[in-house]
């Protein structure tokens, strides 16, 4: 049985359409201004409104809306629920202060990557992403790790749901090819982005495995190709990601 709606909830669909309308937005938003953006009349938009604010999503300030934070609380309780963020956390923050540089943890969530935790070193580098946005796999360095910590049938099920989308020349979007890319990555236990997924962005990343139930992980580090190239990055970086990367093993195993 697919998870796929076999009719979606136009209700549902609205509710989520305003709320996103309302995170995106610089600034509160009016009625009109929501309901001409999410292609609703202004009494469906306000009755939606409503109930978000009810239900504590939304907030009203003067006659205009804004999101609350609410979606926050509910995003740091299910992050507090991953065992590997637990494991990997404090890590994370000793690999950015240690090296300086942007420190990442990637989960499996469906067939995206997520970056369930980023670290940044006081005068480090902020990623053009965020904690909890859905990236594709087979774009960055984490991602590539996550596939290839993944059974071929698994592979080749995600492969062939995944539209290889190519956000810079350099990504590779031929899916034999990145299946042997992957197998390079088995065999190195290490994974490399150039550019492919933002222009100047480089990184490296290795993966985690399932541990008794952890969710599938990978543990990277990424940041301006002027700042990470060369033996700094292949060797120095590489060999700090591995060996974090060992010990949240070692920490989950244990538990």
């Amino acid at each position: 049985m697919t998870d796929e709606p076999r009719y979606a909830v136009e209700a549902t669909e609205t509710s989520l359409a305003v709320l996103e309308t309302l995170v995106d937005a610089e600034g509160t938003v009016g009625v009109t201004a929501l309901a001409d953006h999410v292609g609703v009349s202004k009494s469906v938009a306000h009755n939606h409104l409503s109930t978000l604010r009810a239900a504590g999503y939304v907030i009203k300030r003067g006659e205009q809306y804004d999101a609350s934070l609410r979606t926050l609380t509910l995003g740091e309780r299910t992050r507090a629920g991953i065992d590997v963020h637990d494991a990997a956390k404090r890590k994370l923050d000793n690999l950015a202060a240690a090296t300086g540089e942007t420190t990442t943890l990637f989960v499996l969530e469906e067939d995206a990557g997520v970056p369930v935790y980023v670290a940044e070193a006081d005068d480090g580098w902020s990623p053009p992403f965020v904690e909890g946005e859905r990236l594709p796999l087979h774009v960055n360095a984490p991602g590539k790790s996550i596939l290839s910590s993944l059974s071929a049938d698994r592979i080749d099920a995600i492969l062939e749901r995944t539209d290889l989308i190519a956000p810079t020349d350099a990504t590779t979007t031929d899916p034999d090819e990145l299946v042997r890319e992957l197998r390079r990555i088995r065999d190195d236990g290490i994974a490399f982005c150039r550019g492919e997924q933002y222009e100047g962005v480089v990184g490296v990343a290795a993966p985690l495995p399932e541990i008794d139930g952890s969710r599938i992980a990978a543990l990277g580090v990424c940041g301006p190709v002027d700042r990470l190239n060369g033996r700094y990055l292949e060797e120095d970086i590489t060999g700090q990601v591995l060996s974090t990367t060992k010990s949240v093993q070692v920490d989950l195993t244990a538990d």
